[in-house]
């Protein structure tokens, strides 16, 4: 990959929403339904970070990526990239997952059905921007589903914050696009907010890809067989 590898500072503005208004059943929670889970992600985190930084570095020095890529934030067992890297086989597709086993599954399935023109590594998208992304080479950015990290004290966790805005913009290249999905409105709003607070994004109403047919993701089927409404934001680099 050509570049030095480095530190970036960025900024965002703006988003479009389109609602797919389906019946309204129950809605779909995640961690914060399971019980002890805090705990858990607690321990987990501290045995993970212990030699992640190490693994993030050992990928960048193993892999030698095109000068554009697409990267997927939270790839869950790799359906939705490994759809796109079929349908788009000229482009090159980065999957970020934060989850050993969910990583490990989204790896076989790029795997089993011979994908070259994608891959899937477990780690915190903080810290795969700085060390494996060189500035000007992310094309889009798909965030499909986040965890909304409901507790005030776990709002830290949640993937678009100033601070994250800050170190994606200068990875971008002038025109790329960021696009987010999320079942849950009260999240979409706060994401909004969030965006539209910063400066180097601007909400568009298209979208390089067309809609339909798109590859769904595992999350995304559910939530379109319970019925639930989806939100979508679209940016783009300024």
């Amino acid at each position: 990959m050509g570049g030095s590898r480095r530190d970036g500072n960025h900024s965002l503005s703006g988003a479009l929403e389109l609602s797919f208004a389906l019946p309204q059943l129950h809605l779909i929670q995640a961690r914060h339904t399971v019980p002890n889970l805090d705990y858990r992600f607690d321990k987990y985190t501290e045995e993970y970070q212990a030699d992640e930084l190490e693994r993030v570095r050992e990928f960048a020095r193993d892999i030698e990526l095109p000068d554009q890529v697409s990267i997927e934030i939270g790839s869950n067992r790799g359906r939705f990239i490994k759809g796109l890297a079929e349908r788009f086989p000229d482009r090159f597709f980065l999957g970020i997952e934060w989850t050993k086993s969910l990583a490990d599954a989204a790896k076989g399935r790029l795997e089993r059905n011979e994908i070259a023109n994608a891959r899937v590594m477990q780690a915190d998208a903080n810290h795969v921007l700085p060390i494996v992304i060189d500035e000007g080479q992310v094309r889009e950015l798909f965030l499909l589903f986040p965890d909304p990290w409901w507790k005030t004290r776990h709002r830290k966790r949640r993937v678009i914050q100033p601070e994250f805005l800050d170190l994606l913009a200068p990875k971008m290249i002038e025109g790329g696009k960021l696009w987010i999905r999320t079942d849950v409105g009260p999240f979409a709003d706060d994401m909004r907010d969030t965006l539209d607070a910063h400066e180097a994004f601007r909400p568009v109403d298209v979208f390089d890809y067309p809609l339909e047919p798109f590859p769904r993701s595992t999350r995304e089927r559910h939530v379109i067989q319970a019925g639930i409404p989806i939100h979508t934001l679209y940016y783009e680099r300024i």
